[in-house]
């Protein structure tokens, strides 16, 4: 595998597990204002490299007779895979200078990436590392072909005000809550109880769009970072009018309880965004005391780059709120796209009937927004009572699953119901065949899922945080075919030997097909348990043969990140791929860039 390997030293990199995917963004290059995107037109002239941060700061200490890992052979320890989940306490701005090799001339820009990068406050440890607060980096590469990092916490005003504190003042989506010793709630056992308020975090995603750069938490509104120094704007954004003029509840049971206090509309705003409308100059003050007013819509924190015949790209972007209605409960779902001056263009709203349950990822065809349903219940007392998080009363039941394909040109939806269940967590593409849709995405299978639903509570979520990654369920990549006139649903496993999660393809052939996807995996012996990613692998789809990277048995791989060459637009293959590895010998993360032509390894770390 052709790489490049940046070793910055001052962070871990965070390994999400079950966890969506950061992102990278392309852009034209401004040579006077470091950091620029990344060139939309890619790059050439691929060779191996290696950059080596100098005077880079430690954290904690290396484990004691550790060597550097290089490719050995052997099992990986749990102590090293939970040594990345180690809080970073400061923020940095400096050159990566020591550099082995030489920087291709067309790869220029920012990578941007963001994840948990604390995961304590004062005494108290977070419940989980999903918890942990946003950290975004960005590594920068110049004309003059160095290479400059960056980084910085994402100050929502939930963390200023616990920063202040030094204590946990909120309830979060994976367990974690404040430590309250005084009042009669308290005094019962129960000191969160009727607290359904769910701090946002803003860790899961990266996305630059036009000339705005947002830190996205699935169940919350964005927070807006300037690209150049990382300093986080006030917020959270609303997107204008896409989202509510008050702050997105953090959680769907909060617009229910404002719903039945009387507080207000269930998704805290009129009718959906008039298309055409200028977007992202809005955002969702919070007052200086308190807690933000509720209810409101949450956004996605997948949003998707669209292409097409005739257009310039889009970002599709969807929000999501739950409401009560006298039939039973609904998830309201409003899809945009967003043309680069941030005005929605096209869209469509929907409703999922009868659940709480809102869909983690998406997938966008030529002609659909696809959705994949999954039957769930959830334990409203154990949340209402604050004794669990919100992930931890989700749990699933082997029902028929639902797909929803939602036309892109305004059409009413075709749902496909009584679909043998599988749940899908990340989707890497979606294309059309005939009178199919194909729709790519690593997830749980039938199997998996009726294990799942046969237990008490999930067990997903809360285990791997300590390093024990055994007890996370294999997941795979799948094909769905989707025949939409007669509703047939053909599935197949595209690459189940080894635990496999983050899917990529070349963003140019989003929503075309595809004939690779790029994933971290587990190593090939533990193909049958859901171990650390280790690996960067390419599976081809249409052979079954897949390519991998393997950095160490001390390494731990992060999803990748495909950035197009020059003739990306005509050939899949062309292109770099870039992702971050946890090296526990060193206590160090490092960036590696590859080619996405092949994956001979070349060099390493």
């Amino acid at each position: 595998m052709q790489h490049i390997v940046l070793a910055t030293g001052s962070r871990r990199c965070y390994l999400r597990g079950s966890k969506p995917h950061m992102a990278c963004s392309l852009r034209t290059p401004t040579p006077l204002r470091l950091p620029s995107p990344f060139d939309r037109h890619g790059s050439k002239g691929r060779r191996s490299l290696r950059v080596t941060a100098v005077a880079a700061p430690e954290l904690g200490t290396t484990v004691a007779g550790a060597e550097a890992a290089g490719g050995d052979s052997g099992k990986y320890q749990s102590s090293d895979f939970a040594a990345a989940f180690t809080s970073q306490p400061k923020e940095y701005e400096y050159w990566i200078t020591e550099i082995e090799g030489q920087v291709p001339e067309s790869l220029r820009g920012t990578l941007f990436r963001n994840g948990p990068g604390r995961f304590e406050r004062g005494d108290q440890k977070y419940a989980h590392v999903l918890d942990g607060d946003g950290y975004v980096t960005s590594f920068s590469f110049s004309q003059e072909g160095k290479v400059h990092f960056r980084s910085a916490y994402v100050r929502t005003s939930d963390l200023e005000k616990e920063a202040a504190a030094d204590a946990v003042l909120y309830r979060s989506a994976f367990g974690t809550a404040p430590n309250k010793r005084s009042g009669i709630l308290s005094a019962l056992g129960l000191p969160n109880a009727f607290d359904t308020y769910l701090k946002n975090p803003a860790n899961t995603n990266v996305v630059l769009w036009g000339d705005k750069l947002f830190a996205l938490y699935e169940a919350g509104q964005p927070w807006q970072m300037d690209p150049y120094t990382l300093k986080t704007h006030p917020g959270p954004d609303n997107l204008g009018d896409f989202l509510a003029a008050d702050s997105a509840p953090t959680n769907p049971l909060a617009s229910l309880w404002a719903q039945a206090a009387g507080n207000g509309k269930a998704d805290g705003q009129g009718p959906p965004t008039a298309l055409g409308k200028p977007m992202g100059k809005g955002r969702s003050d919070r007052q200086s005391k308190g807690k933000p007013a509720q209810p409101g819509k949450a956004c996605t924190a997948h949003p998707h780059v669209v292409h097409g015949e005739g257009m310039s790209d889009r970002l599709a972007v969807y929000s999501s709120n739950v409401q009560a209605k006298l039939g039973g409960l609904e998830v309201v779902i409003d899809v945009g796209e967003f043309d680069e001056q941030w005005q929605r263009v096209a869209g469509q709203q929907f409703s999922m009937q009868n659940t709480l349950f809102v869909p983690h990822d998406f997938a966008v065809s030529e002609s659909y927004y696809i959705f994949f349903y999954s039957d769930t219940t959830f334990e409203l007392v154990q949340f209402l009572l604050g004794r669990q998080g919100l992930a931890q009363c989700l749990n699933m039941t082997d029902g028929p699953m639902k797909i929803y394909l939602v036309p892109r040109n305004g059409d009413k939806p075709i749902v496909i119901d009584n679909v043998e269940p599988c749940f899908l967590i990340h989707f890497a593409n979606a294309y059309e065949e005939g009178d199919e849709v194909v729709v790519q995405a690593i997830g749980w299978g039938p199997e998996i899922v009726r294990d799942l639903a046969a237990m008490q509570g999930s067990g997903v979520f809360g285990t791997f945080s300590k390093g024990d990654y055994n007890k996370v369920p294999v997941t795979s990549l799948w094909s769905h075919r989707i025949n939409v006139k007669t509703g047939k649903v053909k599935r197949e496993c595209l690459f189940g030997d080894q635990r496999n999660d983050h899917p990529r393809v070349n963003p140019s052939f989003y929503s075309k097909p595809t004939r690779y996807v790029y994933v971290n995996a587990c190593m090939p012996e533990d193909g049958n348990v859901a171990n650390p990613p280790q690996a960067f692998t390419r599976v081809d789809v249409q052979t079954g043969e897949t390519q991998a990277w393997f950095p160490g048995i001390r390494c731990f791989c992060e999803e990748l990140v495909f950035v197009p060459g020059p003739k990306a637009a005509t050939q899949e293959t062309d292109g770099f791929l870039l992702g971050m590895v946890y090296d526990a010998a060193r206590h160090k993360s490092f960036l590696a860039v590859s080619s996405s032509a092949t994956c001979e390894y070349i060099g390493g770390p």
